[in-house]
């Protein structure tokens, strides 16, 4: 039951990092973009969910140097690939705009 409650509240940061990400998202790197000539238009999801995620990333990344190595979940999450490559991509995501000019995709 416990392994169940850990997901819980995996689920509720997701939820809450998606949130700010929004928030973050239209109230600052909106305006970071278009002080760089970027139109923020398009798909801004992608951007969206790309700041979530990579701020989810660092806040679990920071959470492993204060939280016991005996956390079976945050262990997990560390090793897995699958977190590392959205945690990637994410940052590939926010940052590319810069280089091309434009939202991606």
């Amino acid at each position: 039951m416990a392994i169940w409650k850990m997901y819980l509240i995996t689920i509720i940061e997701i939820i809450l990092f998606l949130v700010v990400g929004f928030l973050l998202t239209d109230n600052v790197l909106k305006y970071v973009y278009e002080s760089s000539g970027i139109r923020f238009i398009g798909n801004v999801w992608v951007v969206w969910f790309g700041l979530s995620f990579m701020i989810f990333g660092l806040y679990t990344i920071v959470l492993s140097f204060f939280v016991s190595k005996e956390s079976r979940l945050l262990k997990e999450r560390l090793t897995s690939k699958t977190f590392w490559v959205i945690v990637i991509a994410s940052t590939v995501g926010v940052f590319v705009p810069f280089f091309t000019g434009e939202i991606p995709f």
